[in-house]
Protein backbone atom coordinates (compact mmCIF):
# COMPACT_ATOMS: atom_id res chain seq x y z
CA UNK A 1 0.00 0.00 0.00
CA UNK A 2 2.83 2.41 0.77
CA UNK A 3 4.16 1.80 -2.73
CA UNK A 4 0.81 2.86 -4.19
CA UNK A 5 0.85 6.06 -2.18
CA UNK A 6 4.46 6.72 -3.15
CA UNK A 7 3.49 6.51 -6.82
CA UNK A 8 0.53 8.80 -6.19
CA UNK A 9 2.80 11.31 -4.46
CA UNK A 10 5.23 11.17 -7.36
CA UNK A 11 2.39 11.90 -9.76
CA UNK A 12 1.38 14.91 -7.68
CA UNK A 13 4.95 16.17 -7.82
CA UNK A 14 5.25 15.73 -11.56
CA UNK A 15 2.06 17.60 -12.31
CA UNK A 16 1.90 20.26 -9.64
CA UNK A 17 5.32 21.00 -8.19
CA UNK A 18 6.80 24.48 -8.56
CA UNK A 19 10.49 24.42 -7.60
CA UNK A 20 11.42 26.81 -4.81
CA UNK A 21 14.43 27.89 -6.89
CA UNK A 22 12.10 29.34 -9.52
CA UNK A 23 10.92 31.91 -7.02
CA UNK A 24 14.47 32.88 -6.12
CA UNK A 25 15.28 33.41 -9.80
CA UNK A 26 12.61 36.07 -10.19
CA UNK A 27 9.68 34.10 -11.59
CA UNK A 28 7.74 34.88 -8.41
CA UNK A 29 6.08 38.28 -8.06
CA UNK A 30 6.63 38.74 -4.33
CA UNK A 31 9.25 39.30 -1.66
CA UNK A 32 12.28 37.37 -0.43
CA UNK A 33 13.93 37.27 2.99
CA UNK A 34 16.52 35.07 4.71
CA UNK A 35 15.79 34.01 8.30
CA UNK A 36 18.10 31.64 10.20
CA UNK A 37 19.69 30.46 6.96
CA UNK A 38 16.35 29.74 5.25
CA UNK A 39 15.27 31.77 2.23
CA UNK A 40 11.54 32.53 2.27
CA UNK A 41 9.47 33.96 -0.53
CA UNK A 42 6.21 35.58 0.51
CA UNK A 43 3.35 37.86 -0.41
CA UNK A 44 1.97 40.69 1.69
CA UNK A 45 -1.73 40.27 2.38
CA UNK A 46 -4.31 43.04 2.24
CA UNK A 47 -5.13 42.96 5.94
CA UNK A 48 -4.88 45.29 8.90
CA UNK A 49 -2.26 45.05 10.14
CA UNK A 50 -0.66 43.60 7.01
CA UNK A 51 0.26 39.93 7.35
CA UNK A 52 2.26 37.74 4.99
CA UNK A 53 1.79 34.36 3.34
CA UNK A 54 4.77 32.06 2.90
CA UNK A 55 5.05 30.84 -0.70
CA UNK A 56 8.25 28.79 -0.45
CA UNK A 57 11.25 28.07 1.76
CA UNK A 58 14.71 26.80 0.90
CA UNK A 59 16.16 24.67 2.28
CA UNK A 60 13.07 23.01 3.78
CA UNK A 61 14.41 19.99 5.61
CA UNK A 62 14.60 18.35 9.02
CA UNK A 63 12.68 20.24 11.70
CA UNK A 64 11.82 23.64 10.23
CA UNK A 65 10.77 26.56 12.42
CA UNK A 66 8.77 29.07 10.40
CA UNK A 67 9.26 32.47 12.09
CA UNK A 68 6.38 34.42 13.63
CA UNK A 69 7.50 37.51 11.71
CA UNK A 70 9.44 38.27 8.55
CA UNK A 71 10.56 41.80 7.70
CA UNK A 72 8.36 43.12 10.50
CA UNK A 73 5.19 41.44 9.20
CA UNK A 74 3.28 38.69 10.99
CA UNK A 75 3.18 35.34 9.20
CA UNK A 76 -0.52 34.50 8.85
CA UNK A 77 -0.61 31.99 6.00
CA UNK A 78 1.11 29.11 4.21
CA UNK A 79 0.45 29.50 0.48
CA UNK A 80 -0.77 27.05 -2.13
CA UNK A 81 1.85 24.34 -2.84
CA UNK A 82 4.36 26.26 -0.73
CA UNK A 83 6.11 23.10 0.53
CA UNK A 84 4.80 20.60 -2.00
CA UNK A 85 7.20 17.72 -2.53
CA UNK A 86 9.76 18.75 0.09
CA UNK A 87 10.85 15.18 0.74
CA UNK A 88 13.44 16.07 3.41
CA UNK A 89 11.02 18.02 5.61
CA UNK A 90 10.35 16.01 8.78
CA UNK A 91 8.54 18.43 11.12
CA UNK A 92 7.25 22.00 11.04
CA UNK A 93 6.99 24.42 13.94
CA UNK A 94 4.26 26.75 12.78
CA UNK A 95 4.08 30.49 13.54
CA UNK A 96 2.07 31.32 16.65
CA UNK A 97 -0.40 33.55 14.75
CA UNK A 98 -0.83 31.41 11.65
CA UNK A 99 -4.40 31.67 10.33
CA UNK A 100 -4.58 29.35 7.32
CA UNK A 101 -2.88 26.60 5.36
CA UNK A 102 -3.67 26.72 1.65
CA UNK A 103 -4.35 24.03 -0.93
CA UNK A 104 -1.66 21.32 -1.31
CA UNK A 105 0.66 23.35 0.93
CA UNK A 106 2.46 20.26 2.25
CA UNK A 107 1.38 17.60 -0.25
CA UNK A 108 3.91 14.80 -0.80
CA UNK A 109 6.16 15.80 2.10
CA UNK A 110 7.01 12.14 2.41
CA UNK A 111 9.44 12.40 5.36
CA UNK A 112 7.06 14.28 7.66
CA UNK A 113 6.18 12.06 10.64
CA UNK A 114 4.24 14.31 13.02
CA UNK A 115 2.00 17.33 12.60
CA UNK A 116 0.78 19.82 15.20
CA UNK A 117 -1.55 22.49 13.83
CA UNK A 118 -1.81 25.42 16.26
CA UNK A 119 -5.08 26.74 17.69
CA UNK A 120 -4.61 29.99 15.78
CA UNK A 121 -5.28 28.27 12.43
CA UNK A 122 -8.85 28.96 11.28
CA UNK A 123 -9.01 26.97 8.07
CA UNK A 124 -7.15 24.44 5.98
CA UNK A 125 -7.75 23.96 2.26
CA UNK A 126 -8.05 20.87 0.06
CA UNK A 127 -5.24 18.29 -0.15
CA UNK A 128 -3.07 20.25 2.27
CA UNK A 129 -1.24 17.14 3.52
CA UNK A 130 -2.08 14.69 0.75
CA UNK A 131 0.47 11.93 0.22
CA UNK A 132 2.46 12.49 3.43
CA UNK A 133 2.72 8.74 3.80
CA UNK A 134 5.21 8.74 6.70
CA UNK A 135 2.88 10.83 8.87
CA UNK A 136 1.90 8.87 11.99
CA UNK A 137 0.32 11.47 14.28
CA UNK A 138 -1.77 14.58 13.69
CA UNK A 139 -3.09 17.11 16.20
CA UNK A 140 -5.54 19.66 14.79
CA UNK A 141 -5.95 22.94 16.67
CA UNK A 142 -9.28 24.03 18.13
CA UNK A 143 -9.67 26.91 15.65
CA UNK A 144 -10.24 24.52 12.73
CA UNK A 145 -13.90 23.73 11.96
CA UNK A 146 -13.40 21.69 8.78
CA UNK A 147 -11.05 18.95 7.64
CA UNK A 148 -11.39 19.57 3.90
CA UNK A 149 -11.51 17.38 0.81
CA UNK A 150 -8.53 14.99 0.53
CA UNK A 151 -6.74 16.78 3.37
CA UNK A 152 -4.90 13.63 4.55
CA UNK A 153 -5.53 11.50 1.46
CA UNK A 154 -2.95 8.72 1.16
CA UNK A 155 -1.34 9.24 4.57
CA UNK A 156 -0.97 5.48 4.84
CA UNK A 157 1.01 5.42 8.11
CA UNK A 158 -1.36 7.73 10.01
CA UNK A 159 -2.38 6.12 13.30
CA UNK A 160 -3.55 8.96 15.52
CA UNK A 161 -5.59 12.05 14.64
CA UNK A 162 -6.61 14.34 17.50
CA UNK A 163 -9.57 16.37 16.28
CA UNK A 164 -10.93 19.45 18.08
CA UNK A 165 -14.32 19.53 19.80
CA UNK A 166 -15.42 22.46 17.64
CA UNK A 167 -14.93 20.58 14.38
CA UNK A 168 -18.05 20.70 12.18
CA UNK A 169 -17.17 18.99 8.90
CA UNK A 170 -14.98 16.15 7.67
CA UNK A 171 -14.82 16.49 3.91
CA UNK A 172 -15.02 13.80 1.26
CA UNK A 173 -11.95 11.50 1.20
CA UNK A 174 -10.34 13.58 3.95
CA UNK A 175 -8.73 10.46 5.50
CA UNK A 176 -8.96 8.20 2.44
CA UNK A 177 -6.21 5.57 2.39
CA UNK A 178 -5.42 5.73 6.13
CA UNK A 179 -5.89 2.04 7.09
CA UNK A 180 -4.19 2.29 10.50
CA UNK A 181 -6.10 5.35 11.72
CA UNK A 182 -7.50 5.27 15.25
CA UNK A 183 -9.45 8.42 16.04
CA UNK A 184 -12.57 9.67 17.76
CA UNK A 185 -14.88 11.86 15.70
CA UNK A 186 -16.05 14.74 17.92
CA UNK A 187 -19.74 15.04 18.72
CA UNK A 188 -19.65 18.55 17.24
CA UNK A 189 -19.18 17.09 13.73
CA UNK A 190 -22.44 17.28 11.78
CA UNK A 191 -21.30 16.48 8.24
CA UNK A 192 -19.04 13.65 7.04
CA UNK A 193 -18.40 13.42 3.30
CA UNK A 194 -18.28 10.34 1.10
CA UNK A 195 -15.39 7.95 1.69
CA UNK A 196 -14.09 10.41 4.28
CA UNK A 197 -12.69 7.73 6.54
CA UNK A 198 -12.42 3.95 6.48
CA UNK A 199 -11.82 3.62 2.72
CA UNK A 200 -8.84 2.99 0.48
CA UNK A 201 -8.01 1.99 -3.08
CA UNK A 202 -8.09 -1.70 -3.83
CA UNK A 203 -4.55 -3.02 -4.27
CA UNK A 204 -5.50 -4.88 -7.46
CA UNK A 205 -7.71 -2.31 -9.14
CA UNK A 206 -8.61 1.37 -9.17
CA UNK A 207 -11.82 0.78 -7.24
CA UNK A 208 -12.55 2.21 -3.81
CA UNK A 209 -12.93 -0.40 -1.09
CA UNK A 210 -13.73 -0.44 2.61
CA UNK A 211 -10.85 -1.07 5.02
CA UNK A 212 -11.44 -4.45 6.61
CA UNK A 213 -12.23 -4.25 10.32
CA UNK A 214 -12.18 -0.45 10.45
CA UNK A 215 -13.84 1.09 13.53
CA UNK A 216 -15.59 4.46 13.57
CA UNK A 217 -15.22 5.98 17.03
CA UNK A 218 -17.52 8.67 18.40
CA UNK A 219 -20.53 9.45 20.54
CA UNK A 220 -23.73 7.44 20.37
CA UNK A 221 -26.34 9.33 18.33
CA UNK A 222 -23.76 11.52 16.59
CA UNK A 223 -22.93 11.97 12.91
CA UNK A 224 -20.10 9.48 13.46
CA UNK A 225 -22.58 6.73 14.31
CA UNK A 226 -24.79 7.71 11.37
CA UNK A 227 -21.79 7.48 9.03
CA UNK A 228 -20.80 4.11 10.49
CA UNK A 229 -24.30 2.68 10.08
CA UNK A 230 -24.72 4.09 6.56
CA UNK A 231 -21.43 2.56 5.43
CA UNK A 232 -21.72 -0.66 7.48
CA UNK A 233 -18.67 -0.02 9.68
CA UNK A 234 -18.30 -1.15 13.27
CA UNK A 235 -19.04 1.75 15.61
CA UNK A 236 -17.66 2.21 19.10
CA UNK A 237 -18.55 4.82 21.71
CA UNK A 238 -15.73 4.40 24.26
CA UNK A 239 -18.01 5.75 27.00
CA UNK A 240 -21.06 3.72 26.07
CA UNK A 241 -20.63 0.12 25.00
CA UNK A 242 -21.48 -3.23 26.54
CA UNK A 243 -18.15 -4.75 27.52
CA UNK A 244 -18.05 -8.47 26.79
CA UNK A 245 -20.81 -8.51 24.14
CA UNK A 246 -18.56 -9.84 21.40
CA UNK A 247 -21.40 -11.34 19.35
CA UNK A 248 -23.37 -8.08 19.24
CA UNK A 249 -26.66 -9.48 20.47
CA UNK A 250 -27.18 -6.79 23.10
CA UNK A 251 -26.40 -8.92 26.14
CA UNK A 252 -23.43 -10.54 27.89
CA UNK A 253 -23.79 -14.27 28.42
CA UNK A 254 -22.13 -17.66 28.16
CA UNK A 255 -22.06 -17.43 24.36
CA UNK A 256 -19.76 -14.42 24.62
CA UNK A 257 -17.53 -16.22 27.13
CA UNK A 258 -17.34 -19.21 24.81
CA UNK A 259 -16.42 -17.00 21.86
CA UNK A 260 -13.64 -15.33 23.87
CA UNK A 261 -12.29 -18.72 24.97
CA UNK A 262 -12.32 -19.93 21.37
CA UNK A 263 -10.33 -16.89 20.25
CA UNK A 264 -7.89 -17.46 23.11
CA UNK A 265 -7.51 -21.08 21.98
CA UNK A 266 -6.74 -19.95 18.44
CA UNK A 267 -4.09 -17.53 19.74
CA UNK A 268 -2.52 -20.24 21.93
CA UNK A 269 -2.20 -22.73 19.07
CA UNK A 270 -1.09 -20.31 16.38
CA UNK A 271 -4.28 -20.67 14.36
CA UNK A 272 -5.52 -17.61 12.45
CA UNK A 273 -7.45 -15.26 14.75
CA UNK A 274 -11.04 -14.45 13.86
CA UNK A 275 -11.97 -11.52 16.10
CA UNK A 276 -12.43 -8.19 14.36
CA UNK A 277 -10.71 -5.10 15.84
CA UNK A 278 -14.07 -4.17 17.39
CA UNK A 279 -14.43 -7.60 19.04
CA UNK A 280 -10.89 -7.36 20.39
CA UNK A 281 -11.76 -4.12 22.17
CA UNK A 282 -15.13 -5.29 23.50
CA UNK A 283 -13.79 -8.68 24.56
CA UNK A 284 -10.65 -7.37 26.27
CA UNK A 285 -12.15 -7.21 29.77
CA UNK A 286 -8.95 -6.63 31.76
CA UNK A 287 -7.97 -4.63 29.57
CA UNK A 288 -4.45 -5.54 28.51
CA UNK A 289 -4.81 -5.78 24.70
CA UNK A 290 -4.68 -9.58 24.95
CA UNK A 291 -7.63 -11.95 24.60
CA UNK A 292 -7.16 -14.84 27.03
CA UNK A 293 -8.85 -17.04 29.65
CA UNK A 294 -8.94 -14.17 32.12
CA UNK A 295 -11.15 -12.23 29.72
CA UNK A 296 -13.50 -15.20 29.32
CA UNK A 297 -13.72 -15.50 33.11
CA UNK A 298 -14.52 -11.81 33.44
CA UNK A 299 -17.20 -12.11 30.76
CA UNK A 300 -18.87 -14.82 32.84
CA UNK A 301 -18.58 -12.69 35.99
CA UNK A 302 -20.17 -9.78 34.14
CA UNK A 303 -22.89 -12.12 32.89
CA UNK A 304 -23.66 -13.21 36.45
CA UNK A 305 -23.63 -9.59 37.66
CA UNK A 306 -26.03 -8.40 34.96
CA UNK A 307 -28.28 -11.41 35.55
CA UNK A 308 -28.47 -10.54 39.24
CA UNK A 309 -29.36 -6.93 38.41
CA UNK A 310 -32.12 -8.02 36.03
CA UNK A 311 -33.66 -10.19 38.77
CA UNK A 312 -33.90 -7.32 41.28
Amino acid sequence: MKRIFALAAAAVLAVCAVPASAYAEGDFDGHTAVVDGVTYTYTIEDSEPAGITIMSASPAEGALTIPDEIDGHTVIGIGEKAFLGQTKLEFVYFPSKLEYIDRSAFSACTAMTQLVIPDSVQFIKDSAFMGCYSLTSVSVGKGVTEIPYECFFGCGSLKEAYLPDGLKTIGAEAFFGCPELDTLIPESVTDIGYSAIGYQSDAHSSYTTKINGFIIGGKTGSAAETYANKNSFDFLDPDNYLAGDVNKDGRVDAKDASAVLAEYGRASTGVELLFSPWQKIVGDMKPDKVIDANDASKVLIEYARLSTLSDT
